[in-house]
């Protein structure tokens, strides 16, 4: 969760599956993420394509249902629903990335402060290394 020294990254991942794939170990690594204090999941949807193409969010197991926080909106579903194959659903997690939530507050108790915060597009590197 954000705090007055830091606020991770806020990043979106989907994942194309099997339509009935079973998410038992997707949700134990999800806990284990939230556990272990390197991710604040924020939301987690099933995005599913029918047959005529139309994109609805599924439902989820119970054990990630609880997760479900409905940030995606109706574009986001669809534009997470045009990549998916006949047969496929999708996962989609939000999550904030708190991998260095502690050096920033180490960082914050010597009296430092975050200056800024995002991502860098990883093709944006490759072309620097040319």
């Amino acid at each position: 969760m954000p705090d007055q020294n830091f606020t991770g990254p806020v990043n979106l991942v989907a994942f194309g599956m099997p339509d009935g794939a079973d998410l038992g170990e997707a949700t134990r690594q999800l806990r284990k993420l939230a556990l272990g204090h390197s991710a604040e999941i924020l939301d987690v949807d099933l995005i599913v394509r029918s047959a005529d193409g139309q994109v609805s969010r599924g439902t989820l197991p119970p054990e990630l249902g609880a997760l479900e926080t409905d940030l995606l909106d109706d574009d986001d579903l669809a534009l997470i629903g045009a990549e998916l194959s006949s047969g496929e659903s999708a996962l989609a997690v939000i999550y904030e990335d708190r991998t260095l939530a502690s050096l920033a507050a180490a960082l914050s108790d010597a009296g430092g402060r975050e200056l800024m915060a995002g991502g860098i597009d990883v093709s944006a590197l490759e072309q620097e290394e040319e």
